[in-house]
């Protein structure tokens, strides 16, 4: 018993010194490059909207469909249709029309998209399930086929030690901690005012679209233009050439 709680406590004392080693790491790596730590930000407001769209269309299906077995037949479709429309956006459509789109006009119309759609949605006292589950779609349909996409565009340009410890960082931070920390924060909502109505969830996920769309126009007015990470590529290939000799 006495080595089974020594290695667990060895354990624990580890992963927590892990945890605080990664956390420094972070806080060097976004100094030293700004565009990871806006990215950090974008991702936390991201995942905290796709939070509360879920909250709010797990709501609305419970209310139209009571039916369990009715219930998880309409979600299993409409996640498969999701699936769907983002596969031919993301091979069919995205490969044609990136050529002749900025990186930064894509991060920009993502979130001002969605708080165009959003702020229809508020303006329903009680918005249907087929305009919730729309709202649902668009953002998980972008983020499927464009926002994964140009999350990697803005690792490209970076050197290997800053592309390699950002996306670990994000991966752990920052997807974790948008859901989890929305989701804590809308519990402690729930027990302070108790349970928000269709329409109260609606202006917080509203209102979340707006941090999301600020913190991705931070993004987009960092990231290299085509001409920018052409530049780059060639000096980089310039110099890679250079140390051969």
């Amino acid at each position: 018993m006495t080595k089974k709680s020594s290695s667990s406590t060895n354990s624990v004392q580890q992963n927590n010194e892990k945890e605080e080693s990664l956390i420094q790491k972070a806080s060097g790596l976004f100094q030293r490059v700004p565009i990871l730590k806006a990215l950090f930000i974008e991702i936390l407001s991201g995942q905290g909207l796709a939070t509360l769209l879920n909250v709010l269309f797990v709501t609305k299906l419970s209310e139209t469909l009571p039916d369990d077995s009715m219930r998880a037949g309409w979600m299993g479709k409409f996640f498969a249709s999701i699936n769907v429309v983002a596969m031919c956006l993301q091979f069919g459509v995205i490969p044609r029309v990136m050529p002749y789109l900025e990186p930064r006009t894509l991060w920009r119309f993502m979130p001002t998209t969605m708080v165009v759609a959003l702020t229809y949605l508020c303006l329903n006292e009680n918005p249907s399930l087929h305009l919730i589950s729309g709202s649902f779609m668009l953002f998980k349909v972008m983020e499927f086929s464009i926002r994964r996409m140009l999350d990697e565009m803005v690792y490209v340009p970076l050197d290997f030690e800053s592309r390699f410890l950002g996306k670990e960082i994000i991966s752990v931070f920052g997807y974790r901690f948008g859901k989890s920390g929305m989701s804590l924060a809308l519990s402690g909502l729930t027990s302070v005012y108790g349970n928000f109505g269709l329409q109260q969830l609606s202006f917080l996920t509203g209102g979340a679209a707006c941090l999301w769309m600020s913190s991705a126009w931070n993004v987009s007015n960092r990231v290299l233009s085509r001409a920018e990470a052409e530049s780059l590529y060639q000096a980089k290939q310039q110099e890679a050439a250079g140390n051969r000799k």
